[in-house]
């Protein structure tokens, strides 16, 4: 950018290198919290460093719009002015020996951030299921193929905006609304010629039709791709007829398949006629699709009065909480309480101002750790334990022993043994079971601190100890202890607010009102808890209790 600087017009700089600076302001505080996260005896996780970032990335929406016109202007400038060019020829031949136009490395941004969640996937793939971060580098991944669909949304509607504004500029004799453009009506989703007549005129027109989300243009084509303005039509006032699936006799075989395109009041009606059956299927789903976008079907599920907007600025769904995307008409907003929900998400959004039952969540987790919702911290030797319910801070042995004796066989809990560690690499952990007491070990294993109770088997986390013993038996380690981790010291007792009937062996049934134990929040962000009632375990969706 610099060389260039003084070359190039302040207005062609803008366009050329538009978002660069930004950036790399961007990407130097990411990669700043990335090398932070993956530091020794940091707390911060990695995939929270990603979700922390998630809608800076955003703007790669605004850069990937504009790449085509930088490139285009890159080109036409060095076309056009030689001192320029050779000053571009000499920066890539410094660059990369000029393996690369400048042109070329202006998509690398993109390109780059487009394969965050493939990189995501990757380190998924190589990270234990019971590894304290899996389920945020899942959540991390989720996140980042949001953001690369909002922005090929945003690149995708860029295009659109050049084609309706084409669209508009070959059309004369129409006096739109002021401060009105054609984007305002939607997206086009159809186009073409069409022989129509109004049920007061005998006579059929050849007319040229666009439909866009909210509106049907009829014009009149003057030349090739030049349109004369003839009427306009608010579908939301209207419904499609469809005559019959039949071929209507006629000896004009343009106008041999034919619909009705009705005036609700009934007042007025097209009739509408297309060459092939085929082609009428098409004109039909493009009007019907129209038809819904304007009033989904959703809504009747819920007294929320939606309709299709244009957000400002990046939005998320009330209900799946991922991005609006595109430029226009993204989603539609409540027109009383503002809530903002994708098309599909509409059925699920309750009633306006009352909660209703959220869709339940997909598959529970089948073996996994996901950290609980945070406790106010204490002054552990790892403040990230205070979070869990296993975890009762210090705690005597005989202390232990009478607590747990009044619980369910399997209840267990991690104390700190007040007179500390008493042997060589022994912690000052304790894992009391209603039977047992066994001390955690530590190991310094090539610089990394791993835990164990035998050295059957060692852990990078008290986290992945506890949850791997929850689903695997301690005999491994104590000859005769032929027991798993089940039920943690600490428990929470919710009421449900919904009625709720598994789809799996390993969900939990719940009624309104009923109380149930939450015995983990492993599965958290996908939004399940697992919990129990009387003497049935498994996992219910957390927003269906209180």
């Amino acid at each position: 950018m610099k060389p260039l600087n003084n070359l190039l017009r302040e207005e062609d700089m803008k366009v050329i290198f538009g978002g660069i600076k930004e950036l790399s302001e961007i990407h130097a505080g990411f990669h700043s919290q990335l090398r932070k996260a993956v530091a020794p005896g940091n707390t911060t996780r990695l995939s929270e460093v990603f979700l922390n970032w998630r809608e800076k990335f955003l703007i790669y929406g605004e850069y990937c719009a504009n790449l085509p016109n930088a490139q285009a202007l890159i080109q036409d400038v060095c076309n056009r002015n030689e001192l320029i060019n050779q000053e571009v020829i000499r920066c890539q031949q410094d660059a990369n020996k000029g393996k690369f136009k400048l042109r070329d490395i202006l998509s690398v941004p993109m390109q780059r951030i487009l394969k965050y969640h493939l990189l995501l996937d990757k380190l998924i793939s190589d990270t234990q299921p019971n590894h304290e971060d899996y389920r945020g580098l899942e959540r991390a991944k989720e996140a980042m193929v949001d953001v690369a669909q909002y922005i090929n949304e945003v690149k995708r509607d860029s295009d659109t905006l050049q084609i309706m504004r084409s669209i508009q500029d070959s059309i004369t004799d129409w006096d739109m609304p002021e401060n009105t453009e054609l984007k305002d009506y939607g997206r086009l989703l159809k186009d073409g010629e069409l022989r129509i007549k109004a049920h007061d005129d005998h006579r059929i027109k050849v007319r040229y039709v666009f439909i866009f989300d909210q509106v049907m243009l009829m014009c009149k084509t003057i030349r090739a791709d030049q349109y004369s303005y003839r009427e306009s039509l608010r579908l939301s006032d209207y419904k499609v007829e469809d005559v019959s699936n039949r071929r209507v006799v006629s000896r004009d075989t343009r106008c041999s398949f034919q619909w009705y395109l009705v005036r609700k009041s009934e007042r007025t009606a097209y009739t509408m006629y297309a060459r092939t059956e085929e082609q009428k299927r098409k004109w039909i789903k493009a009007l019907q699709d129209a038809l819904d976008n304007i009033e989904p079907s959703g809504c009747r599920n819920t007294d929320h009065k939606f309709s299709m907007h244009t957000f400002d600025k990046p939005t998320t769904c009330n209900h799946c909480s991922k991005f609006l995307k595109g430029m226009i008409f993204q989603g539609y907003r409540c027109e009383k309480c503002s809530i903002a929900s994708h098309k599909q998400c509409i059925q699920y959004s309750g009633r306006c101002g009352q909660p209703q039952p959220p869709i339940p969540p997909p598959r529970p987790p089948v073996y996994h750790h996901q950290r609980p919702a945070p406790s106010p911290p204490d002054p552990w030797p790892d403040p990230v334990l205070g979070e869990y319910l296993w975890f009762v801070g210090e705690m005597e042995r005989d202390r232990a022993t009478n607590l747990l004796e009044r619980h369910a066989n399997g209840t267990y809990l991690l104390r700190i043994r007040p007179q500390g560690p008493t042997h060589p690499n022994e912690t000052v952990y304790a894992l009391s079971l209603k039977v047992k007491h066994m001390k955690v070990y530590e190991k310094d294993m090539e610089g990394v601190p791993h835990y164990y109770l035998s050295e059957s088997r060692f852990f990078k986390s008290i986290m992945e100890l506890i949850t791997c013993y929850e689903h695997a038996s301690l005999s491994e380690n104590f000859v005769g202890l032929d027991v798993k981790l089940k039920w943690p010291f600490r428990q929470i007792i919710a009421v449900a607010e919904f009625d709720f009937t598994p789809a799996e062996q390993n969900q939990l049934p719940l009624r309104k009102g009923c109380h149930v134990t939450v015995l983990s929040k492993e599965g958290d962000f996908k939004g399940w808890w697992k919990g129990k009632i009387q003497d049935r375990v498994g996992f219910f969706p957390k927003e269906y209790v209180l």
